[in-house]
């Protein structure tokens, strides 16, 4: 048998990952086997084993195609020290909130993150990764918020600390709401009101 090509193995890995997408969103993550997502993708279990060690590398593969524009955001604040803090992060949750609300994927790979998901031992590689990005975030947000603390525009008795942490968890509150109900909020078109209700009390008056 003829080596695959670069092209087809990537090819069969695309098919595997779009196929446990909409697994996972369907029917769960625990509830999806390796076996349902090989017929699936009509390739073998052995073709996921050559490309994923495991389930939980593979829930990791799927979130890592819809993490780049999240990480371009934060590197964007990161890379410009000199701009306006507020501003930055005011833009980074503005364009995070409507690049889910407008992708069908990052919608759908959202929700199986925040409802479709139990975080049971054979995800806890999957779940450690993800509480990395979770910190890197906020780390970004706190480096952003110590910029606005020396510039004198955080509010009195508020860390940086403890902005970035309310603001993510606040962010992440909408998000996981958005998901099981976005007939409720045209997140697109009141995002730059969510985030900057949540700023007002952060931003020294």
């Amino acid at each position: 048998m003829a080596r695959r090509t670069k092209a087809e193995a990537e090819s069969t890995r695309a098919a595997i990952l779009d196929a446990a997408e909409v697994l996972f969103y369907q029917h769960g993550v625990s509830r999806t086997t390796l076996e349902k997502i090989a017929v699936a993708a009509n390739v073998t279990r052995g073709a996921i084993y050559w490309h994923f060690q495991n389930k939980a590398d593979l829930f990791n593969a799927m979130l890592e195609r819809v993490r780049l524009p999240f990480q371009h955001l934060l590197d964007a604040v990161d890379n410009n020290p000199d701009a306006d803090p507020f501003t930055q992060v005011r833009q980074l949750y503005i364009s995070g909130l409507q690049l889910i609300a407008g992708s069908e994927q990052h919608h759908r790979v959202l929700t199986i993150v925040f409802h479709r998901c139990e975080y049971i031992d054979e995800l806890n590689p999957a779940v450690n990764k993800q509480d990395e990005l979770d910190e890197q975030a906020v780390a970004v947000m706190q480096r952003a918020f110590e910029r606005a603390e020396q510039a004198g525009m955080l509010r009195d008795g508020v860390t940086p600390r403890l902005a970035a942490m309310s603001l993510h968890m606040y962010v992440g509150g909408i998000i996981s709401h958005f998901l099981l109900k976005p007939q409720q909020c045209d997140l697109n078109q009141h995002a730059p009101a969510l985030i900057d209700t949540m700023l007002q009390g952060l931003k020294r008056p």
